[in-house]
């Protein structure tokens, strides 16, 4: 079955592009890319072998028996079943489009897809390996989840020194994103505290994802991108974890800038760029993983308790995860293994005020309170009365509503305040006014209904004079 991550996020994603660019990418091998074989030279569609491996399991049984078969007829029974899943495929450009109660395979699918199977998972990648020693694959596991945190450490405080750890282009990605915005410095959003909620596979697929849209809105050739992005992932093969893959010559700019984001997030490591080779990490194993199984064990096990007083007590040694903690809590004594902290009205309204839920604080200490506070029931892991107080206290900000408004003062005398009081309550404009120091305040769509009645009546008194 494929995984949910990369069901949910490459999939929709591709549906979003042009048909012609959808079309291509199933039906054109990628450039230069051709594997002689004995006697025969096959040209290798590794887009539509990838995207077989991530559709929905029904999809997947519907394209076989489409293999096996010209066409499949669709009963009233099976079509609303199906319906969904028929939908996604032509959309794909999977599915011929047909007027009929019959349903059959785009031939230039079919043709990419048979020709892909005959050479297999990793020979389809078309990329050159050779054999190293473990000596040179030293550390490649530990520097790519090192490379992971500092991303994700960066995310969750985006300021002082966290900055050096991240390039111009994945801050300006994290901003176009929504998951951080621009102010004196970067700030977490509602969205990036939400990204940091996803497992491991799910949140470098959805940066993976970023990073496409971005490209797309550059004017560049996602379909190449997309082509070398799929490539790399088939390069993740058990048999060959001792092996390192090269760095082609032919691959253009848009292709070596999309490789070294892919570096800069863990999910290969390149010693130096002048070996021209890279190598493939655990992080790009799980991506290419068809099962949905979180990366992190840390966040599965749990390390959180929180006691009715509001205190926390998170044990790890992680940095990441305390700078998570530190968004929404106030941490007051860290040891080797074990930090303190307290959740407290300001530190839990500075994460309010930057678009965190209340909602969204609660499911991240319930999603990671440690094991042993799970005897009560995953419910109450979190005191019932912490997870009411924090709702209170985002309740606290929604008692004023604040909307745009105009002003009104300096009258040069009572009538002429009355008369504009008066005028703005008959066109139920009037929010407020004071008669003793003669104020008002008007809705802010009111003004140009103000302005049009000031000029009648300006005009009117010079008629009459």
């Amino acid at each position: 079955m494929a995984s949910d991550a990369a069901s949910h996020s490459l999939l929709s994603f591709i549906c979003t592009l042009p048909v012609e660019s959808r079309l291509n990418l199933i039906s054109k091998p990628s450039s230069g890319l051709f594997l002689l074989l004995p006697l025969v030279t096959i040209r290798l569609y590794i887009a539509a072998f990838f995207l077989f491996r991530i559709l929905p399991a029904v999809s997947q049984q519907i394209i076989i028996r489409l293999l096996h078969t010209s066409d499949l007829p669709l009963s009233a029974d099976t079509r609303p079943v199906m319906s969904n899943c028929i939908a996604l495929l032509q959309t794909l450009q999977i599915l011929a489009e047909t007027d009929s109660d019959r349903i059959r395979l785009c031939p230039e699918f079919s043709q990419a897809y048979l020709e892909a199977i005959q050479v297999g998972a990793h020979r389809c990648a078309g990329i050159d390996s050779n054999a190293v020693d473990e000596k040179k694959q030293k550390d490649v596991g530990k520097k790519s989840a090192e490379r992971w945190e500092c991303i994700l450490r960066y995310l969750a405080l985006p300021f002082d020194h966290n900055i050096s750890s991240v390039s111009d282009s994945t801050r300006h990605l994290f901003r176009l994103a929504g998951f951080t915005k621009e102010a004196t410095v970067d700030e977490l959003t509602s969205a990036g505290f939400q990204f940091l909620l996803l497992d491991t596979m799910q949140q470098i697929w959805t940066y993976i994802i970023e990073y496409l849209k971005l490209a797309l809105s550059r004017e560049e050739n996602v379909v190449e991108l997309i082509h070398l992005l799929i490539q790399i992932i088939l390069c993740s093969n058990p048999d060959e974890q001792r092996r390192s893959f090269s760095i082609s010559n032919a691959w253009n700019e848009f292709e070596m800038n999309l490789l070294m984001q892919l570096r800069e997030i863990g999910v290969i490591f390149i010693r130096k760029r002048k070996d021209g080779v890279f190598f493939v990490t655990p992080l790009l194993r799980h991506l290419s993983s068809t099962s949905a199984v979180s990366f992190s064990a840390d966040k599965s096990s749990g390390y959180i308790v929180v006691e009715t007083n509001f205190r926390l007590y998170a044990y790890t040694k992680s940095t990441l995860q305390l700078a998570i903690l530190s968004t929404f809590t106030e941490m007051t004594y860290r040891f080797n293994d074990m930090s303190v902290g307290i959740l407290t009205r300001e530190s839990v309204r500075r994460a309010l005020q930057v678009g965190i839920t209340a909602m969204q604080i609660i499911t991240y200490l319930r999603t990671n309170a440690h094991p042993q506070t799970l005897s009560a029931g995953a419910k109450h892991c979190l005191p019932i009365t912490v997870a009411d107080q924090i709702r209170l206290w985002e309740d606290e900000r929604k008692r004023l509503v604040f909307d745009n408004a105009t002003f009104y003062s300096t009258f040069e005398s009572e009538k002429q305040y009355a008369d504009l009081r008066d005028f703005a309550q008959k066109e139920e404009i009037l929010l407020w006014a004071d008669n003793k120091m003669m104020l008002v305040i008007v809705k802010d769509e009111g003004h140009d209904l103000i302005k049009q009645w000031w000029k009648s009546c300006k005009e009117a008194n010079a008629g009459g004079q």
